[in-house]
C-alpha cells in the first residue's frame, strides 16, 4: 500500500483551489498555463464518480453514512494510480465514522495542508458561492452540524460532507495527530505568495526552482484565474453562483458586514480566531 495521499483541506472559500492551480502549474511538465477546467491535482474526496469507479457500486441508493463508509476504501485504491503524490481536495471536517473507524485513509496518508481564512471574510465569499444572503451564510458558518451536498437535488456529483462550524472544522484538522499538517493562512498567501508556496514545497520535500515558482505564482494569481474563468468558464462553479473567483481580498468584511454579523461570528468562532491571529 502506497503512503502518498496529501490532503488539501479547508473550510470552503479559503484558498484551496488557488493552491491546486499553483501546484498544477508548478508540477506541470510543460511551460503552458494549465487549464483550470482540467486540473490534474485535487480530485475531491466527496466525488461520487471516484467512489463508484473504485468500488464497482452504484451508490445512488446508499445512505449518506453508507457512502462515508466506502470513501476510505475507494480513495486508498484510487491513490494507487499515482506514481508520486496523490493530492485530494476535501471540505469535510476531520471526523471518525459512526463505527469509530477513520473515514480518511490514514494508512495511505502522507500529510495534509490546511488552508485557513478569516471567517469574517469567508462568510461573504461563501454567500456569493451559495447565492444566499450573508445572514444565511453566517448562520451556516456558525452551525455545529452544518453539511453540504446533503440534498440529493444539489451537488449531485458529490456525497454529503460534514463541515460543522468554522471553528470546529479548524480544530478537527489542526488538532488531529494521525499525520503531519501544515497550516497556511490565506492572508499570508496574499501578502507573500513566494514565501507561502515555498513553505508548501519544502513541507512536501519538493525541490524549489525559483523560475518555476515565480511562473507558477503568476499563472495562478487571482487576476489570472478570474480572467480564465471569464473566458472559458469554471466547471467547479455551482450553477447558482455568478463567479467562482469573485473578490479574493483580505479584510473586506469591514466594508460589508454589519456590527451584529461581526459580533456573532467572533462570539462563536473566537477560539480558532485567536489561535490563528484573527483577533
Amino acid at each position: 500500500m502506497k503512503k502518498n495521499i496529501v490532503w488539501l483541506a479547508s473550510y470552503p472559500k479559503s484558498g484551496n483551489t488557488w493552491c491546486r492551480v499553483f501546484l498544477s502549474n508548478y508540477l506541470n511538465k510543460t511551460k503552458e498555463t494549465v487549464d483550470i477546467n482540467n486540473l490534474q491535482i485535487g480530485s475531491i474526496f466527496s466525488s461520487k464518480h471516484i467512489i463508484e469507479d473504485n468500488t464497482g457500486l452504484d451508490i445512488s441508493e446508499y445512505t449518506e453514512n453508507e457512502c462515508d463508509e466506502l470513501r476510505n476504501f475507494a480513495f486508498t485504491k484510487w491513490a494507487e494510480n499515482f506514481d508520486d503524490f496523490a493530492f485530494f481536495k476535501t471540505h469535510d471536517a476531520y471526523l471518525p465514522l459512526d463505527s469509530g473507524e477513520n473515514m480518511f485513509p490514514v494508512k495511505s496518508t502522507k500529510a495534509a495542508i490546511y488552508f485557513i481564512r478569516n471567517p469574517l471574510d469567508v462568510t461573504i465569499s461563501f454567500a456569493n458561492h451559495l447565492a444566499c444572503t450573508i445572514d444565511k451564510s453566517t448562520n451556516r458558518l456558525c452551525d455545529k452540524n452544518f453539511s453540504i451536498a446533503a440534498s440529493k437535488k444539489k451537488f449531485n456529483q458529490q456525497v454529503r460532507q460534514k463541515i460543522l462550524s468554522w471553528d470546529l472544522h479548524v480544530k478537527s484538522w489542526t488538532e488531529q495527530n494521525d499525520f503531519p499538517v501544515l497550516v497556511i493562512r490565506y492572508e499570508d498567501m496574499l501578502l507573500n505568495p513566494q514565501k507561502e508556496f515555498k513553505k508548501i514545497l519544502k513541507f512536501l520535500k519538493i525541490k524549489t526552482d525559483n523560475n518555476k515558482l515565480n511562473s507558477a505564482i503568476k499563472n495562478s494569481s487571482f487576476d489570472k484565474m478570474k480572467l480564465l474563468e471569464k473566458k472559458t468558464g469554471f466547471k467547479e462553479k455551482p450553477s447558482s453562483c455568478k463567479k467562482f473567483f469573485n473578490v479574493g481580498k483580505s479584510g473586506y468584511y469591514k466594508e460589508i458586514l454589519s456590527e451584529n454579523q461581526i459580533k456573532k461570528i467572533i462570539k462563536e468562532q473566537k477560539d480558532s480566531m485567536k489561535k490563528f491571529g484573527y483577533l
